[in-house]
């Protein structure tokens, strides 16, 4: 019996939520029935894991657009082999699925997923003329290519139905495995950190989409009315070197610690009192769900388009306006002074955490794959 044969096109491979989700897809798959190609522009941090079950091709590009040529020979020669029942691109994020489209016009016996797992509000912000000019390129884009794929999908309710609209095309909802139970292990491990203070904890990367600036704000001055707290940053990226400046400026350097890279969060967000995700926009927001899997109570930003969906619009969880770094203090601050409120917003989010589980995530991925 022919296997499928199974393309995940991921351009750009780094530790965050989407490469865990696309992990934890492929440490579940059937292989009997599967072949899997992992294709990105650069060495995947997946490889390491998932080398002995899937093939990985480094196509050395710099850029997407020089990609085009090099996807579409690959693909073409699965497709002519005949080796397989069929062959599906699985394409993760905007650019890589705009790629997907051009690198196999009128090559139609080939079938194409397309996953956004960013909100369209990351194409609103830009603090130049040629980011600008660039976003505006990538809708145009984005409208074009996605009507010629045979399935479209989004990871939140909201991302879906902005997406929808803006499309003029159908998008399906497929939640993010947002945790397993190898998290609770890997929660258990030892770490040092003292009982004399309260822990805040903010696990993200480093980029300006995720807004440190307001949690870093946002902290100094709940720090004002409740003395005994700390801040723990866990992540990596372009914006480390402002956050410490930041940091500086505030002069609460004894009051954060940064933790980069560090690959194993979850002992820290279990020994938390309580976690924030500042982002002025997200495809779902993980980190939420694996926070209140590890009975860690969450503040949110309500950005589009996934915290609310997950924090059952404020009933799991609080939310405060975007970059409102004042509201976010106050919730701060509330927590600490009566905690049973948000306590039992945890419980109520708790119960609705079988939206996010691995075994309903690989059994949908699984039927969508055999009968598309």
């Amino acid at each position: 019996m022919k296997k499928i044969k199974l393309i995940i096109y991921h351009p750009y491979s780094h530790i965050g939520g989407a490469d865990n989700s696309l992990k934890k897809l492929l440490e579940n798959m059937n292989y009997k029935k599967f072949s899997i190609t992992f294709i990105s522009l650069n060495r995947s941090i997946l490889k390491k894991d998932l080398k002995n079950k899937v093939e990985f091709i480094n196509l050395n590009c710099s850029r997407t657009i020089f990609s085009i040529l090099k996807l579409r020979n690959i693909v073409k020669n699965f497709q002519d082999s005949k080796k397989f029942s069929k062959v599906i691109i699985f394409s993760n994020q905007n650019f890589g699925n705009i790629i997907s489209f051009f690198s196999l016009l009128k090559i139609n016996k080939i079938k194409k997923i397309f996953i956004d797992r960013n909100h369209l509000d990351e194409l609103n912000y830009g603090n130049n003329f040629s980011k600008k000019i660039k976003n505006i390129l990538l809708k145009i884009l984005i409208k074009l290519s996605y009507r010629y794929a045979n399935l479209v999908i989004g990871i939140s309710k909201k991302l879906s139905a902005d997406l929808s609209k803006f499309c003029n095309t159908k998008v399906k909802t497929i939640y993010s495995p947002a945790y397993d139970f190898s998290i609770f292990k890997k929660a258990s491990k030892k770490i040092k950190l003292t009982n004399e203070f309260d822990y805040i904890i903010n696990v993200s990367r480093f980029t300006k989409r995720k807004d440190h600036y307001t949690t870093l704000y946002g902290f100094k001055l709940a720090l004002q009315k409740i003395k005994k707290l700390k801040l723990i940053l866990i992540g990596y990226g372009p914006e480390y070197q402002n956050i410490k400046n930041i940091i500086r400026k505030l002069k609460i350097q004894k009051k954060v610690i940064i933790l980069y890279k560090k690959n194993n969060p979850y002992p820290y967000i279990k020994k938390s009192s309580l976690l924030i995700l500042s982002s002025k926009y997200e495809g779902m927001g993980n980190v939420l769900v694996e926070a209140i899997a590890l009975n860690t109570p969450v503040i949110s930003s309500n950005c589009n388009s996934g915290p609310s969906e997950i924090l059952l619009n404020g009933k799991g969880g609080d939310l405060f306006k975007v970059s409102d770094y004042n509201e976010l203090s106050k919730k701060i601050v509330n927590y600490f002074q009566n905690k049973k409120i948000l306590l039992k917003k945890l419980k109520t989010a708790q119960k609705k955490l079988y939206r996010f589980g691995l075994n309903k995530h690989v059994k949908i991925y699984t039927k969508i794959f055999n009968e598309i």
